[in-house]
């Protein structure tokens, strides 16, 4: 299994409705997972879903978009051949139909190999946890994990998206100490 790299300042997206069923895709997004757009539309969004992806991140992206807040994660998809690629997703609500449909938007960036390092590390530990115990599981290490930090979820995930996330560390490792 080979990882394939997204291009950088390039638009990935899809979006789903409240379901998780895929009702558009950007066609970058069909070039890096080698999926035709036909075959993403229509599929839950969890076709593109790796494997190695602790299930609590996506239980996590669950109750925050659906509470109204983004989700900022790092996600690991799989490609149509077996290979994958790791990208830093920005996952809101964008729309309601007058039925009450909600349709999710996520916006998808390359990710940095600082990002890269930390969330595969994180990743495995909170996978090994699964294993062992279940989602519950990895739901409290995860916690614990952040709660050490002084931080949560999203504030973490934060501290990824730019030159400006060591401060970040910084400034709640501070934050933490001082309360």
């Amino acid at each position: 299994m080979k990882e394939c790299k997204p291009k950088e300042r390039v638009s990935y997206s899809s979006t789903t409705d409240k379901k998780g069923i895929i009702c558009s895709v950007s066609e970058e997004l069909c070039k890096i997972s080698g999926y035709d757009k036909e075959e993403l539309i229509g599929q839950n969004h969890s076709i593109l879903r790796d494997p190695s992806m602790p299930k609590i991140i996506f239980e996590l992206m669950w109750e925050t978009i659906e509470s109204g807040h983004i989700f900022i994660g790092y996600i690991r998809n799989k490609t149509k051949d077996g290979n994958y690629y790791w990208m830093s997703h920005k996952v809101h609500s964008f729309s309601k139909s007058k039925d009450g449909t909600c349709y999710y938007i996520s916006h998808k960036t390359p990710m940095s190999s600082r990002a890269k390092h930390y969330m595969t590390t994180w990743y495995e530990k909170l996978l090994l946890e699964e294993h062992k115990g279940g989602v519950d599981a990895s739901r409290v290490y995860m916690q614990a994990y952040l709660d050490y930090r002084g931080v949560n979820f999203n504030e973490y995930m934060e501290t990824f998206l730019d030159a400006g996330g060591l401060l970040k560390v910084g400034y709640f490792m501070a934050r933490k100490i001082l309360s």
